[in-house]
């Protein structure tokens, strides 16, 4: 039991660490972004919300087409979901429940992430 718990704070500190690297390179998205933007369409880096996300995404994608701040932003959420998941088995959730968090996490990257946006 004592290892288990280990390997869970382990995990779970690195997810933090995630977190935090994750938001650094966020940052730098918005800096990358509002580089080439003309002041009046620049995003503020406060009060995020998912449309004004998706449009940053958007502008990076239009004007650093081959950038890989949003690759690395995909590849770090989708290694603090994967330590999220290793997390819940660890503690004993059900097979269903860490099925549907992980299925939904997945979901939510692609939608975030992989998918196209300029195809509706």
């Amino acid at each position: 039991m004592t290892a288990r718990l280990v390997a869970t704070f382990v995990l779970l500190v690195c997810v933090g660490g995630l977190g935090l690297w994750a938001t650094v390179n966020e940052l730098a998205i918005v800096e990358a972004v509002n580089a080439k933007l003309p002041t009046d369409e620049q995003f503020n880096s406060l009060g995020w919300y998912l449309t004004k996300t998706l449009n940053l995404h958007r502008a990076y994608r239009r004007l650093y087409p081959d950038g890989r701040l949003l690759k690395r932003q995909a590849v770090l959420a989708t290694l603090a979901l994967l330590c999220l998941v290793i997390v819940a088995t660890l503690l004993g959730f059900g097979f269903f429940a860490i099925g549907w968090f992980g299925g939904m996490g997945l979901l939510s990257l692609w939608l975030l992430y992989a998918r196209d946006p300029t195809t509706r």
